[in-house]
């Protein structure tokens, strides 16, 4: 599907067609690449600062214990689960 498109003070209006077909929303940030002469555009997907913080935070409690840890602290017979 090639579309032309001319450039105006460094410049260039995808489309809609282009958008849609690469998910991106007009504001939505992108990463441009140039690999062997041509062009790569990829979306760029941000994450907000109560996510990050949540991913920090569950980063930090999986390093904090094994997995026999987490299991021992639970009694996983009583509803016929994991058991050592």
């Amino acid at each position: 599907m090639p579309v032309r498109r001319k450039i105006h003070a460094g410049q260039v209006y995808l489309g809609k067609e282009i958008l849609n077909a690469l998910g991106i929303k007009d504001g939505d940030e992108v990463e441009l690449e140039v690999r062997e002469g041509k062009v790569v555009i990829r979306p760029v997907k941000v994450i907000d600062k109560d996510t990050l913080d949540l991913i920090r935070l569950l980063r930090e409690v999986k390093t904090s214990g094994s997995r026999e840890d987490y299991f021992e602290e639970y009694d996983y017979e009583d509803i016929g689960g994991w058991k050592n």
